[in-house]
């Protein structure tokens, strides 16, 4: 347990040393996010994945750079995100556990659980941004999230600028506003 506090904190220095764009905490964070075509967020859901420059609906490939598009409220409809310039309001970095997938080691007539004997390692992550968006003609639509590959947390990395634009394809497209940005006060 003492291992893994150590390696959270640890990832969350180094996180400090490099980033895709500083926070400017509420602020216009100097990028633009372009909507290039409708986005169907399906009953029941927020979300809705793009990855490899397609709109793949409620799912994605976890070992490929994957962005997606999320509002705020739950509704028991299909709604539409339509064609829009969303501000980004703040830029967030983030990491994320994937849950515990329901995998219990066998128990057999030994000391130590099959299998288990040897797995102390934390479990994989996603690391990636968050996106915060403001549309005055779609205020329910909330954020951008882009993560990217699942891995060991030593070995996973938020994805860049250039894996990002790849990932939205023909979808949308985040532009800067400046071709370099200046760090906000923190």
């Amino acid at each position: 347990m003492k291992r893994m506090v150590l390696l959270l904190l640890l990832l969350s220095a180094l996180s400090g040393c490099s980033g895709l764009v500083p926070d400017y905490r509420g602020e216009d964070a100097g990028y633009r996010l372009v909507l290039n075509r409708p986005v169907a967020v399906p009953p029941e859901r927020t979300r809705v994945f793009i990855q490899g420059g397609r709109i793949t609906g409620t799912a994605f490939d976890s070992y490929e750079v994957s962005c997606n598009l999320e509002v705020r409220k739950l509704a028991d409809h299909e709604r539409r995100i339509e064609p829009d310039t969303f501000v980004v309001t703040r830029v967030q970095e983030f990491f994320e556990e994937v849950a515990d997938t329901g995998w219990r080691p066998v128990q057999l007539a030994s000391l130590e659980l099959a299998g288990a004997a040897f797995d102390s390692s934390p479990a994989d992550i996603f690391r990636g941004w968050h996106f915060w968006l403001h549309s005055d003609q779609q205020p329910d639509v909330m954020r951008l999230t882009c993560r990217g590959v699942f891995a060991a947390p030593w070995e996973a990395r938020t994805p860049t600028y250039e894996e990002i634009v790849a990932t939205l394809g023909e979808v949308a497209t985040l532009k800067p506003l400046a071709e370099t940005i200046q760090p906000g006060t923190w």
